[in-house]
């Protein structure tokens, strides 16, 4: 077994020691938020990390009206800009804590009057030490190059600390079922077929939408360092207007789609897509359409366990996802766990 599928099956147990031992600092947090309402959030990751970013964007703006952006970090780093971030809730994301540019970015935060909060896998690292607030992912050494458990435990970092500031009670319940459902997950073996269809493709979209795109963009880049298939993640929005250009006779496009009401326009798509025979590979809960229903828009369908929640829908897809992609990586005879030309920790300016 490799570290990566290791890592994978780890993420339960992670997510459910993660959810109780943070309890106390979240709350302490929301407390800090409530007194001093932030009047916007940045957001700082690379990677999978800043994948992790456009999570918090769609939990932050949906949950709470917050309006919330991305940081360029070389905007302090390379131009030395004096950024305004007074009254700003800053959140820095990074497995290692390491990166200089992530790290002096949350320094510039934080000088400027932010509230400043750094999640991360290792709670001595510089970027933890620069955050006033830090949300430990307690996700344990990850060896592997690909980051798996420490993404799904930043997703659920996320989601805990807006569950609680948000007061939504049916996401926070959800939450405490997440890590059985992931259990459950890693027992299906639904995706298997999909590896043979993928085994030879050199180039895909991954589509999704809302809470599912930043999946998409985090399986467009696994397939990229792991499988060495160059794959280009795409709000459902946004492919109509240009990347549908790409649709041909047999080209496999795979898709994410949860319980929200983004569903119809994602399947609308996997319809066109069908129609001028593409192939649409549908990541999707059991429970929100029938068999014929399914056959009708995807040649492939990867069921997972039935929706617990709309937020957390797709990060059961991505575990589902990260067992399917090890298992391509290899069968394109590549080792996932060492990916060509990359290290565990990358170090930016």
């Amino acid at each position: 077994m490799t570290l990566m599928q290791q890592e994978t099956r780890s993420a339960p147990e992670i997510v459910a020691c993660q959810l109780k031992e943070n309890t106390a600092v979240i709350l302490k947090l929301v407390e800090r938020l409530r007194a001093n309402p932030p009047k916007f959030a940045v957001t700082i990751g690379r990677g999978s990390s800043d994948h992790a970013c456009t999570f918090a964007k769609y939990l932050l703006e949906t949950k709470l009206g917050l309006v919330t952006a991305s940081a360029a970090p070389s905007t302090v780093t390379i131009y030395n800009a004096n950024l305004q971030m007074q009254n700003a809730l800053v959140i820095g994301i990074s497995q290692s804590g390491k990166s200089p540019d992530i790290c002096q970015m949350m320094q510039a935060a934080r000088a400027a009057g932010a509230i400043t909060v750094a999640i991360v896998n290792h709670v001595t690292s510089p970027l933890a030490e620069i955050a006033e607030y830090v949300l430990p992912l307690w996700a344990g050494e990850e060896k592997a190059v690909a980051a798996t458990k420490s993404y799904i435990a930043s997703l659920t970092v996320l989601t805990q600390l807006v569950a609680f500031w948000a007061n939504d009670e049916a996401l926070q319940v959800a939450l405490e079922k997440l890590p059985e459902t992931l259990t459950v997950a890693l027992s299906d073996g639904h995706w298997a077929g999909t590896v043979d269809e993928l085994k030879q493709v050199s180039h895909t979209l991954v589509i999704a939408r809302g809470f599912g795109f930043p999946i998409a963009q985090e399986a467009a880049l696994k397939l990229k360092e792991t499988a060495v298939i160059q794959a280009e993640a795409f709000s459902s929005a946004e492919v109509l207007h240009g990347p549908f250009a790409l649709v041909q006779k047999n080209r496999p496009f795979l898709m994410f789609a949860q319980n929200d009401t983004t569903l119809s326009g994602n399947l609308e798509l996997a319809k066109k897509i069908k129609a001028l025979r593409g192939k649409v590979i549908l990541f999707i809960p059991k429970n929100l359409l029938s068999s014929d229903e399914l056959k009708q828009i995807a040649a492939w369908v990867v069921l997972l366990p039935a929706s617990l929640h709309p937020i957390l829908d797709p990060i059961v897809a991505i575990e589902v996802f990260y067992l399917m992609v090890e298992q391509l990586a290899l069968a394109r005879g590549y080792n996932p766990d060492t990916p060509a030309n990359l290290l565990k920790v990358t170090e930016t300016i």
